[in-house]
């Protein structure tokens, strides 16, 4: 058993201090963000000058933390279990935050690569970065396979240590210009420095990480909770968040000062391109006059990365199985679960290893998380005005949070100006394409194919009429260098659902023929993709014998478009770069927007309360007609008689 901070404390001071941990776990992972991979860089192009937006966003990432944690003390359920209880379709919540968590391990390859950098500089030309990174992954398994707390905590605290311990030689030993740090609080936004800004607020003080304290303080409790239980430990829960956002912004402040001492303006300009190498290299410069500067520098530069991963890997797949194992029928246990999922995390953080530079990664999955935690924010007030009055947050905490939240919206929205490039495009474009679905849906044919009583001429119907809805969808699609961002799958994707592979197919063979006539690099790519996109959600939907909830038909989609975006570029080009830049270039967008297509016709079929069933009908009696209208095909009026026909 690996003894405990406790066992180390007075026991007059037990109490008090009886959370410090989970906090300390949360400093890690957002020090691995925001520490290195942006300070650096924005220090070196911005100087001082966003200072401002580092103290606002801890001031509104503590606000967060502490109303997840108020809620697991009050509750004792994280916070993952009261994302469950948001309004709309069931579960939806969770399985966004999942699926951004599953994109986020990309980040952690990114991360660890980073890491493999600082200590192949560190011992220069005994291994290759690569195989440092997973030799680094697989000491992180080991870790982790026992799925014990306790081992994670004892890891990421004596991480914590050698950090507090190695940030005060350097502060000693570095002169900080503490007017030129007090002049960045005053705020002004630079030429060229909204993305920056945007990069900061995501990674500074971490993003949906923070959600991940909340899974860590349950373990910590014991999921023990209560009025008494709160009144008696917020304090000191209170204690461990200020620890952490203090070793967060402390961190942060230090990593941006070596930005700017190893860069004058003439030398990089806002917004120039700033490489990994050119970083190091001149930290590396400006440290040497310190006494082991370059070694702290390098060998902390890794343990930031290394516990970063442990504990990002960690939290991720305690609430992802907690998430399944609360929200099936399954019977592999929660150990198990967790297991699972970190050789997933693992296989994903490989491949990452291998997909080129490492800031490009972390920078890029920490744009997708910011529209997302920023909803997150307005979920969290939603569920303290549910808490009660003994755990509910003051008015205080009521502004913060609204105003937190809605800066983060906006600053989402409208960074680099792609929402309003590409976002109103395609949201207008899959509403023209959802009206003639649901005007399809009312429609004798529509109820011919969710029987399954096609004749061959109803069939041809469907592939023409889905098929020019996916020409339609890629005819307006939005050009972006040589990719199209287009909702062209969405046609497919449903002849699939309501006809089975074939139809899918047909139909996305005619938006396919179209991608191809538009020629480009790409065509040959998103072509197949179109026409795969309806194969696969038809196979699925055979598969599940037309049985599809929200999370059924979402995986589907992501199915289909990880293999328009993985397993087909791979077929063309097989060149691990390639396909990276065009994940990181098109995936999100066409995932979000082909996904809420097939999300909105899977409600329209829940709403009108029909159903598909994959099943071999026996002789058309009227007796059998009505049976398997009662079980096949149910719409609102037929919930209205069901009485009367029992």
């Amino acid at each position: 058993m690996l003894p405990k901070l406790s066992d180390y404390i007075p026991e007059n001071l037990s109490d008090k201090l009886k959370f410090i941990g989970p906090g300390l776990l949360l400093a890690i992972a957002a020090a691995g963000e925001s520490g290195i991979s942006e300070a650096l860089e924005i220090g070196a192009h911005y100087h001082f000058e966003l200072i401002w937006v580092i103290a606002l966003t801890l001031v509104f990432k503590f606000a967060f933390t502490n109303g997840i944690a108020r809620y697991t003390l009050s509750t004792g359920e994280t916070i993952f279990e009261g994302l469950k209880k948001i309004p709309g379709p069931k579960n939806w919540t969770v399985f966004f935050v999942t699926v951004i968590f599953l994109l986020e391990m990309f980040a952690f390859g990114g991360m660890l690569l980073f890491g493999a950098i600082f200590l192949d500089y560190y011992l220069p030309g005994v291994y290759f970065e690569r195989l440092i990174a997973l030799l680094t992954l697989a000491i992180i398994i080991f870790l982790l396979w026992k799925d014990s707390y306790e081992r994670v905590e004892f890891v990421v605290i004596a991480i914590a240590i050698c950090l507090f311990v190695g940030i005060g030689y350097c502060l000693l030993e570095f002169n900080l210009p503490l007017a030129s740090i007090a002049g960045g609080l005053i705020p002004k936004v630079p030429s060229g420095s909204i993305l920056s800004i945007m990069a900061l607020m995501g990674a500074i003080g971490s993003g949906l990480n923070l959600l991940l304290y909340s899974v860590w303080l349950n373990e910590k409790s014991q999921g023990e909770h209560g009025p008494e239980f709160f009144k008696k430990y917020i304090g000191s829960v209170n204690f461990d968040l200020v620890i952490a956002f203090f070793l967060v912004s402390v961190v942060t402040v230090l990593f941006l000062t070596l930005g700017v001492s190893g860069f004058v303006v003439s030398f990089i300009g806002h917004g120039e391109v700033l490489t990994l190498d050119a970083m190091i290299v001149q930290v590396l410069y400006v440290l040497a006059n310190i006494p082991f500067g370059d070694s702290f520098f390098l060998v902390f530069g890794y343990l930031i990365m290394f516990g970063a991963t442990v504990t990002g890997m960690d939290g991720r797949a305690r609430a992802i199985s907690s998430i399944i194992k609360s929200s099936s029928s399954t019977k592999i246990s929660e150990t198990d679960l967790y297991r699972i999922i970190i050789g997933v995390f693992a296989v994903i953080i490989a491949s990452a290893i291998f997909f080129g530079e490492p800031t490009a990664l972390i920078h890029s999955v920490a744009a997708i998380g910011s529209i997302m935690f920023a909803l997150l924010g307005f979920m969290v007030i939603y569920l303290d005005l549910k808490l009660p009055d003994y755990s509910r947050g003051n008015r205080l905490w009521l502004l913060v949070m609204i105003l937190g939240s809605s800066a983060f919206l906006f600053m989402a929205l409208m960074m680099e100006g792609t929402f309003i490039l590409v976002g109103l495009p395609l949201i207008e474009s899959l509403v023209l394409l959802i009206i003639p679905v649901y005007i399809f849906m009312r429609t004798d044919l529509f109820k011919k194919c969710i029987t399954k009583r096609l004749e061959i001429a109803d069939l041809i119907w469907v592939i023409l009429i889905f098929g020019a809805i996916s020409v339609y969808g890629a005819f307006r699609g939005i050009q972006i260098e040589d990719i199209i961002i287009n909702v062209g799958h969405v046609g497919p994707m449903i002849a699939g659902i309501i006809c089975g592979p074939f139809a899918g197919a047909m139909s996305g063979l005619a938006g396919g023929i179209y991608i191809l006539e538009t020629g480009g690099n790409t065509s040959q790519i998103f072509a197949l993709g179109t026409i795969a996109a309806g194969i696969i959600t038809g196979y699925f939907t055979y598969y599940w014998k037309g049985e599809l909830n929200y999370s059924k038909a979402a995986a589907m989609v992501i199915i289909a478009e990880l293999v328009n975006f993985i397993l087909i570029p791979f077929i063309f080009h097989k060149d691990p770069a390639y396909i990276a830049d065009l994940i990181r270039r098109s995936f999100l967008p066409m995932l979000i927007a082909n996904m809420t297509g097939v999300l909105i016709f899977i409600y329209f079929l829940k709403e009108g309360r029909y159903c598909i069933k994959y099943s071999h009908l026996t002789e058309e009696t009227s007796t059998n007609e009505k049976s398997f209208s009662n079980t096949a095909l149910s719409e609102e009026n037929h919930g209205n008689n069901s009485e009367e026909e029992k």
